[in-house]
């Protein structure tokens, strides 16, 4: 999976739009200074289109430390999550949509 940064996203977006990239960076911080705030007043924020943006709670869990094996907890927290709206999802997979399902059996060898 490539990564996209911003400059080279907002470069895309001008070019397709035919406008400033000045105006293209500057919409785009305040599309994610929004979705922050609405994430920071709420907790969810839905993008209709896009997806939903979510915070949700981790507990407290045990881990270890793979360099020296000891055991550590990692602290409850919360983590953003992101769930793609259902146009967003059917645009992401409509490369894959004449793949069929193969079952695999057990002790079937490849």
């Amino acid at each position: 999976m490539r990564k996209i940064y911003t400059d080279e996203l907002v470069t895309e977006l001008a070019g397709k739009l035919g406008t400033d990239p000045a105006a293209v960076k500057q919409a785009l911080k305040v599309l994610v200074e929004t979705i922050h705030k609405g994430i920071g007043d709420d907790g969810i924020v839905k993008v209709k289109g896009l997806g939903t943006f979510k915070l949700t709670d981790v507990e407290a869990r045990e881990s270890i430390d793979v360099n020296t094996g000891q055991r550590f907890t990692i602290d409850s927290h919360q983590k953003l999550t992101f769930t793609p709206d259902a146009a967003m999802k059917e645009l992401v997979n409509r490369p894959f949509s004449a793949f069929e399902t193969v079952t695999l059996n057990d002790g079937v060898e490849l």
